[in-house]
């Protein structure tokens, strides 16, 4: 079950998630180099514009990436400063490297409390963002293609690549990343991040250290025996869709070539565990615009009602209450709902907009013709299941963490051989 046409491909396991060559820089650079993932803050200019002058000059992760705050405004010649900016960065010994290596990172997040990974590789041909497929790595949320053309230019022609994926693990007994003990490994960085990024250490497991995360890994495959699942873009997966693109891109114009172990063909991206407890999966919930409420209640009413169903709180500005519904076609709340609303409007109008906030839903619902429904956190337990079963969830599902707790760019590693 474990990725029949993928395992046909390789014949093992070992190339879904492996080491990679990694490239850290030097203490004295650290300090302004990480900065958060470009698809945070995309209503906040002000956020960028103040990062932009904190950094100024210095060498930094923010001129070889693209905040999509600006991608309305992206054009070529930006695309060409950013690989021109990684070659200059690459040449000039910016970067200690670290060969076939893994990288443990605690990250110490707005609440206190610490989130655990691993860096690593993943083989994109072990990847596919289909809402249905037999792959081992897939999308948790349905990939908007539209969202791709800007990074799919960012990529090619890019020498190295800066990754703020993280990739969920289904690991139950959780083998593979908390059985790690940083106290016996050689600290790489240690640092404060900008911007109420926290704090983030990492360790390297290299050698006999990464021989032994190997092996758990081989028992983790053994464990899933019977699962096609075994890793899911909790984060990035837009990303990982543009490297994929460009992989595939590269294999059509030179078919002949063998690229098994070539760097195009990976990805970086941070592992971590769905049964960690820090990983809390915050709902994003759905509100129509320029509706009649007591219409679109009725509606769903009509096509999803169930007394024994699911509880969903709804709110106008007249009254609020909750609807009881069916969630069989989906298997969860919001994506029955959002293929409600998909199809209410369709037929009858109306916008759409998905609001993180509980409160903020309740105030922004206070206007006319509006009406939102508060849906429901997702059961990790069942997470991995649920993709299995019903392919990648809707769109604007779930949010992992708070903003200013999404991933950093830090670590980078090479894409082409040449500089």
């Amino acid at each position: 079950m474990v990725g029949e046409h993928y395992m046909k491909e390789t014949g093992k396991n070992r190339q879904i998630f492996r080491e990679g060559d990694f490239l850290i820089p030097y203490p004295k650079d650290l300090p302004l180099w990480p900065v958060i993932a470009v698809d945070q803050y995309t209503s906040q200019p002000e956020y960028w514009e103040k990062i932009a002058e904190n950094v100024g000059e210095a060498p930094s992760s923010l001129h070889c990436v693209f905040p999509e705050v600006y991608l309305g405004d992206t054009d070529l010649d930006e695309i060409r400063q950013i690989h021109r900016q990684m070659k200059t960065y690459l040449s000039a010994g910016l970067f200690r490297e670290f060969a076939d290596s893994y990288i443990y990172i605690e990250r110490t997040v707005s609440s206190g409390k610490i989130r655990k990974g691993i860096l690593g590789c993943i083989d994109l041909e072990a990847y596919d963002y289909a809402d249905f497929t037999d792959l081992p790595i897939r999308a948790t949320e349905k990939t908007v293609t539209e969202r791709l053309p800007s990074r799919i230019a960012i990529r090619e022609g890019a020498p190295m690549e800066l990754s703020h994926v993280i990739l969920l693990c289904d690991d139950e007994k959780k083998q593979l990343i908390e059985s790690i003990d940083p106290s016996k490994l050689p600290l790489i960085y240690d640092l404060e991040l900008m911007a109420k990024g926290g704090h983030i250490r990492g360790w390297l497991l290299s050698g006999k250290d990464a021989e032994a995360f190997d092996e758990r890994l081989n028992q983790y495959y053994e464990d899933k025996k019977g699962h096609s699942l075994l890793f899911a873009a909790g984060d990035g997966n837009h990303s990982i869709a543009s490297a994929k693109e460009v992989y595939e891109k590269l294999k059509q114009s030179h078919p002949d070539e063998d690229y098994t172990g070539r760097p195009q063909r990976y990805m970086t991206v941070e592992l971590e565990n769905i049964h960690d407890p820090i990983q809390v999966f915050e709902p994003i919930h759905r509100i129509m615009y320029q509706v009649d409420p007591v219409h679109v209640l009725q509606k769903l009413k009509e096509e999803r009602g169930d007394e024994s169903g699911t509880e969903v709180p709804w709110y106008s500005s007249a009254q609020s209450g909750i609807i009881k519904i069916d969630i069989s076609d989906s298997g969860y709340a919001a994506g029955t709902v959002q293929k409600f609303l998909d199809r209410y409007m369709s037929l009858y109008g109306g916008e759409i907009d998905y609001i993180h906030d509980r409160d903020n839903l309740v105030s922004l619902c206070g206007r006319s013709e509006t009406v939102g429904f508060e849906l429901p956190p997702l059961d990790n337990s069942a997470f991995f299941s649920t993709i299995e079963k019903n392919g990648v969830y809707v769109r604007k599902t779930f949010s992992i963490g708070e903003s200013d707790d999404k991933r950093y760019y830090l670590e980078a590693r090479r894409i082409t051989e040449e500089i």
